[in-house]
Protein backbone atom coordinates (compact mmCIF):
# COMPACT_ATOMS: atom_id res chain seq x y z
CA UNK A 1 0.00 0.00 0.00
CA UNK A 2 1.16 3.72 -0.67
CA UNK A 3 1.20 5.48 2.54
CA UNK A 4 -1.06 7.92 2.09
CA UNK A 5 -0.26 10.48 4.85
CA UNK A 6 1.64 13.60 3.94
CA UNK A 7 4.71 14.76 5.29
CA UNK A 8 2.72 18.03 5.69
CA UNK A 9 0.37 16.30 8.46
CA UNK A 10 0.78 16.60 12.06
CA UNK A 11 -1.34 15.55 15.21
CA UNK A 12 -1.46 17.48 18.37
CA UNK A 13 2.17 17.57 19.37
CA UNK A 14 2.05 19.79 16.22
CA UNK A 15 5.00 17.93 14.52
CA UNK A 16 5.09 17.16 10.43
CA UNK A 17 6.03 13.71 8.97
CA UNK A 18 5.94 12.29 12.22
CA UNK A 19 2.41 11.17 11.70
CA UNK A 20 3.94 9.44 8.18
CA UNK A 21 6.77 7.86 9.91
CA UNK A 22 4.35 6.50 12.51
CA UNK A 23 2.01 4.83 9.51
CA UNK A 24 4.97 3.70 7.41
CA UNK A 25 6.25 1.63 10.37
CA UNK A 26 2.69 0.16 11.28
CA UNK A 27 1.98 -1.12 6.88
CA UNK A 28 5.36 -2.29 7.23
CA UNK A 29 5.27 -4.46 10.40
CA UNK A 30 1.93 -5.95 8.60
CA UNK A 31 3.50 -6.92 5.77
CA UNK A 32 1.16 -3.79 4.02
CA UNK A 33 3.29 -0.93 2.85
CA UNK A 34 4.59 -0.79 -0.75
CA UNK A 35 8.14 -2.22 -1.59
CA UNK A 36 9.39 0.94 -3.05
CA UNK A 37 8.83 2.49 0.74
CA UNK A 38 10.89 2.34 3.19
CA UNK A 39 9.54 2.56 6.70
CA UNK A 40 12.30 4.92 8.07
CA UNK A 41 14.32 6.93 5.33
CA UNK A 42 17.68 8.93 5.59
CA UNK A 43 15.99 11.77 5.03
CA UNK A 44 12.44 13.44 6.81
CA UNK A 45 12.26 10.54 8.86
CA UNK A 46 15.78 10.68 10.15
CA UNK A 47 15.06 14.12 10.23
CA UNK A 48 11.98 14.49 12.74
CA UNK A 49 13.46 12.18 15.18
CA UNK A 50 16.65 14.18 15.15
CA UNK A 51 14.81 17.10 15.59
CA UNK A 52 12.66 15.43 18.42
CA UNK A 53 16.01 13.64 19.79
CA UNK A 54 14.79 10.23 19.36
CA UNK A 55 16.78 7.02 18.89
CA UNK A 56 16.00 5.36 15.39
CA UNK A 57 16.21 2.32 16.78
CA UNK A 58 13.97 3.19 20.10
CA UNK A 59 11.75 4.60 18.13
CA UNK A 60 10.93 1.41 15.85
CA UNK A 61 11.30 -0.84 18.57
CA UNK A 62 7.94 0.75 19.80
CA UNK A 63 5.98 1.05 17.09
CA UNK A 64 6.73 -2.38 15.65
CA UNK A 65 5.86 -4.08 19.24
CA UNK A 66 3.04 -2.19 20.17
CA UNK A 67 1.39 -1.28 17.03
CA UNK A 68 -0.31 2.07 18.90
CA UNK A 69 -2.69 4.26 17.90
CA UNK A 70 -1.44 7.98 16.73
CA UNK A 71 -2.32 9.28 20.02
CA UNK A 72 -0.22 6.52 21.86
CA UNK A 73 2.42 6.95 19.93
CA UNK A 74 2.74 10.84 20.34
CA UNK A 75 2.19 9.82 24.12
CA UNK A 76 5.34 7.40 23.91
CA UNK A 77 7.16 10.85 22.07
CA UNK A 78 6.21 12.76 25.11
CA UNK A 79 7.56 10.41 27.77
CA UNK A 80 10.81 9.74 26.26
CA UNK A 81 11.27 13.96 25.85
CA UNK A 82 10.20 14.08 29.85
CA UNK A 83 6.78 15.98 29.32
CA UNK A 84 7.57 18.62 26.48
CA UNK A 85 8.98 19.04 22.97
CA UNK A 86 11.41 22.12 21.89
CA UNK A 87 9.27 23.85 20.06
CA UNK A 88 11.49 26.48 18.66
CA UNK A 89 12.80 23.42 17.39
CA UNK A 90 9.64 22.03 15.67
CA UNK A 91 8.75 25.02 14.41
CA UNK A 92 12.26 25.25 12.18
CA UNK A 93 11.52 21.52 11.27
CA UNK A 94 8.02 22.34 10.02
CA UNK A 95 9.08 25.17 8.21
CA UNK A 96 11.74 23.20 6.23
CA UNK A 97 9.30 20.23 5.37
CA UNK A 98 6.78 22.89 4.12
CA UNK A 99 9.18 24.91 1.81
CA UNK A 100 11.49 21.93 0.77
CA UNK A 101 12.31 21.25 -2.61
CA UNK A 102 13.60 19.39 -4.84
CA UNK A 103 16.91 19.69 -6.70
CA UNK A 104 18.66 16.36 -6.52
CA UNK A 105 18.18 15.78 -10.74
CA UNK A 106 17.64 12.03 -9.32
CA UNK A 107 14.77 12.45 -6.99
CA UNK A 108 13.52 14.89 -9.75
CA UNK A 109 13.41 12.09 -12.33
CA UNK A 110 11.89 9.57 -9.92
CA UNK A 111 9.42 11.78 -9.13
CA UNK A 112 8.52 13.16 -12.61
CA UNK A 113 8.15 9.20 -13.60
CA UNK A 114 6.11 7.71 -11.60
CA UNK A 115 3.68 10.84 -11.35
CA UNK A 116 4.34 11.02 -15.20
CA UNK A 117 5.51 14.30 -16.05
CA UNK A 118 7.65 15.47 -18.71
CA UNK A 119 10.45 17.22 -18.19
CA UNK A 120 8.49 20.67 -19.64
CA UNK A 121 6.97 20.60 -16.11
CA UNK A 122 8.73 22.98 -13.96
CA UNK A 123 7.37 22.00 -10.50
CA UNK A 124 10.39 21.36 -7.47
CA UNK A 125 8.16 21.45 -4.29
CA UNK A 126 8.18 18.21 -2.81
CA UNK A 127 5.49 18.93 -0.68
CA UNK A 128 3.74 18.93 -4.08
CA UNK A 129 5.62 16.37 -6.03
CA UNK A 130 5.64 13.74 -3.02
CA UNK A 131 2.14 14.17 -2.53
CA UNK A 132 1.48 13.31 -6.43
CA UNK A 133 4.01 10.66 -6.53
CA UNK A 134 2.32 9.25 -3.60
CA UNK A 135 -1.28 10.37 -5.30
CA UNK A 136 -0.12 8.49 -8.26
CA UNK A 137 1.16 5.59 -7.20
CA UNK A 138 -1.96 4.81 -5.21
CA UNK A 139 -4.02 4.97 -8.28
CA UNK A 140 -2.10 2.78 -10.06
CA UNK A 141 -0.69 0.33 -7.59
CA UNK A 142 -3.59 0.46 -4.90
CA UNK A 143 -7.25 1.48 -6.35
CA UNK A 144 -8.06 -2.00 -8.09
CA UNK A 145 -6.94 -4.35 -5.57
CA UNK A 146 -10.08 -3.74 -3.59
CA UNK A 147 -8.07 -3.04 0.01
CA UNK A 148 -8.17 -6.73 1.50
CA UNK A 149 -5.71 -5.69 3.93
CA UNK A 150 -8.05 -3.64 4.90
CA UNK A 151 -11.29 -5.51 4.59
CA UNK A 152 -11.93 -4.02 1.72
CA UNK A 153 -13.33 -0.64 2.95
CA UNK A 154 -10.56 2.24 3.49
CA UNK A 155 -10.37 5.59 5.42
CA UNK A 156 -9.49 8.64 3.16
CA UNK A 157 -6.19 9.45 4.33
CA UNK A 158 -5.30 12.69 1.72
CA UNK A 159 -6.10 15.38 4.07
CA UNK A 160 -7.62 18.80 4.06
CA UNK A 161 -5.22 20.51 4.08
CA UNK A 162 -2.78 18.46 1.42
CA UNK A 163 -3.08 20.36 -2.11
CA UNK A 164 -1.67 19.53 -5.55
CA UNK A 165 -0.05 21.68 -8.35
CA UNK A 166 -3.29 23.97 -8.52
CA UNK A 167 -2.62 24.94 -4.95
CA UNK A 168 -6.27 24.18 -3.85
CA UNK A 169 -6.89 22.74 -0.10
CA UNK A 170 -9.51 19.82 -0.07
CA UNK A 171 -9.54 19.45 -3.44
CA UNK A 172 -7.43 16.55 -3.57
CA UNK A 173 -9.35 14.93 -0.81
CA UNK A 174 -12.79 15.77 -2.75
CA UNK A 175 -11.67 13.24 -5.33
CA UNK A 176 -10.00 10.35 -3.16
CA UNK A 177 -13.60 9.84 -1.70
CA UNK A 178 -15.62 10.18 -4.65
CA UNK A 179 -12.99 7.95 -6.45
CA UNK A 180 -13.49 5.37 -3.80
CA UNK A 181 -16.87 4.98 -3.39
CA UNK A 182 -17.44 5.25 -6.88
CA UNK A 183 -15.11 1.77 -6.43
CA UNK A 184 -17.11 0.73 -4.04
CA UNK A 185 -13.86 0.97 -1.52
CA UNK A 186 -14.62 4.39 0.81
CA UNK A 187 -14.96 3.71 4.79
CA UNK A 188 -18.91 3.63 5.66
CA UNK A 189 -18.49 6.38 8.18
CA UNK A 190 -17.31 8.89 5.35
CA UNK A 191 -19.50 10.33 2.82
CA UNK A 192 -18.26 11.19 -0.73
CA UNK A 193 -20.38 14.94 -0.89
CA UNK A 194 -22.54 16.74 1.11
CA UNK A 195 -25.46 19.65 0.76
CA UNK A 196 -22.91 21.46 2.89
CA UNK A 197 -19.26 21.29 4.60
CA UNK A 198 -16.05 21.11 3.04
CA UNK A 199 -16.53 19.25 -0.42
CA UNK A 200 -19.35 20.89 -2.15
CA UNK A 201 -17.12 24.29 -0.67
CA UNK A 202 -13.99 23.59 -2.19
CA UNK A 203 -15.91 23.07 -5.65
CA UNK A 204 -17.85 26.22 -5.09
CA UNK A 205 -14.65 28.17 -4.29
CA UNK A 206 -13.72 27.08 -7.90
CA UNK A 207 -17.27 27.99 -9.46
CA UNK A 208 -17.53 23.98 -10.42
CA UNK A 209 -20.96 22.60 -10.77
CA UNK A 210 -20.91 19.70 -7.71
CA UNK A 211 -23.09 17.31 -9.85
CA UNK A 212 -21.11 18.03 -13.18
CA UNK A 213 -17.81 16.85 -10.96
CA UNK A 214 -19.57 13.60 -9.13
CA UNK A 215 -20.37 12.63 -12.77
CA UNK A 216 -17.13 13.15 -14.27
CA UNK A 217 -15.42 11.37 -11.41
CA UNK A 218 -17.19 8.64 -11.02
CA UNK A 219 -17.94 7.63 -14.68
CA UNK A 220 -13.96 8.62 -16.21
CA UNK A 221 -12.54 7.38 -12.96
CA UNK A 222 -9.68 9.93 -13.36
CA UNK A 223 -6.16 10.24 -11.59
CA UNK A 224 -5.47 13.54 -9.74
CA UNK A 225 -3.83 15.03 -12.30
CA UNK A 226 -6.12 13.85 -14.73
CA UNK A 227 -8.57 15.48 -12.41
CA UNK A 228 -7.45 18.91 -12.26
CA UNK A 229 -6.57 18.90 -15.80
CA UNK A 230 -10.17 18.95 -16.18
CA UNK A 231 -10.95 21.49 -13.49
CA UNK A 232 -8.92 23.51 -15.55
CA UNK A 233 -10.98 23.14 -18.81
CA UNK A 234 -14.23 23.71 -16.64
CA UNK A 235 -12.80 27.07 -15.36
CA UNK A 236 -10.54 28.24 -18.37
CA UNK A 237 -7.98 28.41 -16.93
CA UNK A 238 -9.51 31.35 -14.74
CA UNK A 239 -9.09 30.32 -11.57
CA UNK A 240 -9.53 33.08 -8.26
CA UNK A 241 -6.34 32.97 -6.42
CA UNK A 242 -7.60 35.42 -4.01
CA UNK A 243 -10.18 33.64 -3.04
CA UNK A 244 -8.35 30.19 -3.11
CA UNK A 245 -5.78 31.79 -0.43
CA UNK A 246 -8.71 32.75 1.45
CA UNK A 247 -10.09 29.40 1.51
CA UNK A 248 -6.81 28.06 2.14
CA UNK A 249 -6.39 30.38 5.19
CA UNK A 250 -10.36 29.18 6.71
CA UNK A 251 -9.71 25.65 6.27
CA UNK A 252 -6.02 25.62 8.26
CA UNK A 253 -6.93 27.99 11.11
CA UNK A 254 -10.86 26.69 11.36
CA UNK A 255 -12.05 24.82 14.45
CA UNK A 256 -14.67 22.69 15.44
CA UNK A 257 -17.89 23.50 17.48
CA UNK A 258 -18.66 22.01 20.84
CA UNK A 259 -20.28 19.09 19.20
CA UNK A 260 -18.14 17.90 16.88
CA UNK A 261 -15.21 18.20 19.12
CA UNK A 262 -17.03 15.99 21.52
CA UNK A 263 -18.01 13.44 19.31
CA UNK A 264 -14.46 12.96 17.61
CA UNK A 265 -12.83 13.09 20.85
CA UNK A 266 -15.08 10.15 21.79
CA UNK A 267 -14.53 8.61 18.61
CA UNK A 268 -10.53 8.37 19.54
CA UNK A 269 -10.79 7.72 22.99
CA UNK A 270 -9.15 11.17 24.39
CA UNK A 271 -10.18 13.08 27.31
CA UNK A 272 -11.94 16.42 26.29
CA UNK A 273 -10.21 19.22 28.25
CA UNK A 274 -11.27 21.71 25.85
CA UNK A 275 -8.05 22.51 24.66
CA UNK A 276 -7.79 20.46 21.15
CA UNK A 277 -9.99 22.81 18.97
CA UNK A 278 -8.08 22.28 15.65
CA UNK A 279 -10.32 21.14 12.69
CA UNK A 280 -7.14 20.25 11.06
CA UNK A 281 -5.82 18.21 14.28
CA UNK A 282 -9.06 16.24 15.04
CA UNK A 283 -9.66 15.52 11.60
CA UNK A 284 -6.43 13.94 11.51
CA UNK A 285 -6.54 12.35 14.43
CA UNK A 286 -9.98 11.04 13.84
CA UNK A 287 -8.79 9.62 10.25
CA UNK A 288 -5.89 8.15 11.54
CA UNK A 289 -7.91 6.00 14.50
CA UNK A 290 -10.33 4.32 12.10
CA UNK A 291 -7.30 3.80 10.06
CA UNK A 292 -5.79 1.94 13.03
CA UNK A 293 -8.54 0.41 13.58
CA UNK A 294 -8.73 -1.30 10.56
CA UNK A 295 -5.52 -2.29 10.21
CA UNK A 296 -5.18 -3.99 13.31
CA UNK A 297 -8.50 -5.94 13.00
CA UNK A 298 -8.22 -6.68 9.12
CA UNK A 299 -4.58 -7.98 9.36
Amino acid sequence: MIPLVSSNCYGPLGVCQLPRFWWKALLRKKGLLDEEYPDFSDGLDAGVLRTLGLEKEAALDYLRRNLPTYLDFEAWVLRQKGGSLDREAVEKWNFAVRSRVHTSPAKIEETYRDIGFDKDVRINSAVILNSLQDWQLFYKRDLNTGFPGLGGKVTPLIATIDYGPLGVCQLPRTWHKILLRAKGLLHPDYPDMTKSGLDPRVLAVLKLDVEAVLKHIRENLPSYLQFEGWVLEQTKGRIDRDAVEEWNTFLRKRIHNDAKRTEIHATVGRKDDGTLTSAVVLNHIEDWHLAHAQLVKSH
